[in-house]
């Protein structure tokens, strides 16, 4: 089976699993967190033109229209969509959803004020592509803010392997009766073969931003303790989430 062929059968069968996790969120603190974090880096104020890229199943695109602001959202399997569309039903929220690359978007050049994306990045093929396409749909002055950590990283560093076996061993002691959560043999499988697991993030996206020709590029490193509770920061100590802000 080839990777793309992977990728897309990895989300389809995960949509449900991922959909519950959604929903949680949005009845939780982190739906303001994340409302919060996203504007204050829009750049711009008023009723924004928003593509969600890898919506999945519509976290991003709920809290930004619940907002007032209209959203677009994309994501590369059906399953995803459905899901999205089922829970911004239930949010009362209207947006358009649309089964689309990443890398290939089907949206004339300055088109949106805003993209959006989280943990996406990481499994896209051709991210620098990617970061192009997102570039030339923004009008100017817009900006992509990106979300993402180094998940895999694990999988291909060694220091990285004991970091999250020492975060592994103390979560254990410290919550016996919720199991951490680990990937099985076929998940490692499918984020060795995809080509940004291996590369030490958010330096690479930094340079691939350059290239792309972002002229204002913003970083922030470790997201972990505004957007976790106590438990999933000690899950994610070894793989902080990392913000991207780049402005055309």
């Amino acid at each position: 089976m080839k990777q793309e062929e992977k990728l897309i059968k990895n989300w389809t069968e995960s949509s449900g699993r991922y959909s519950s996790n959604i929903v949680k969120e949005l009845n939780s603190f982190k739906k303001q967190v994340w409302t919060d974090l996203i504007l204050k880096h829009a750049g711009k104020e008023g009723k924004l033109k928003i593509l969600d890229v890898g919506t999945g199943p519509g976290f991003f695109t709920i809290i930004m229209s619940l907002q007032g602001h209209a959203v677009t959202a994309i994501d590369c399997t059906q399953a995803m969509l459905d899901e999205a569309k089922y829970n911004a039903g239930l949010f009362g929220i209207e947006a358009e959803f649309q089964l689309s690359d990443a890398q290939q978007l089907n949206f004339e050049d300055d088109t949106f004020d805003l993209v959006i994306s989280r943990n996406v990045i990481w499994t896209i093929m051709d991210a620098e592509k990617a970061f192009r396409e997102w570039r030339r749909v923004l009008k100017p002055g817009g900006r992509i803010i990106a979300f993402d950590a180094n998940w895999n990283l694990r999988l291909f560093n060694e220091d990285k392997r004991r970091e999250y076996e020492r975060d592994q061993e103390e979560y254990r002691q410290r919550y016996k009766d919720i199991p951490f959560p680990v990937h099985s043999a076929e998940m490692d499988d499918f984020r060795k073969g995809m080509p940004l697991c291996a590369e030490i993030r958010p330096q690479w996206d930094l340079c691939a931003l350059v290239r792309a020709g972002f002229k204002k590029i913003i970083c922030e490193t470790d997201l972990c303790k505004q957007i976790y509770d106590e438990r999933e920061q000690l899950i994610n100590r070894s793989t902080p989430m990392f913000m991207l802000v780049g402005e055309k």
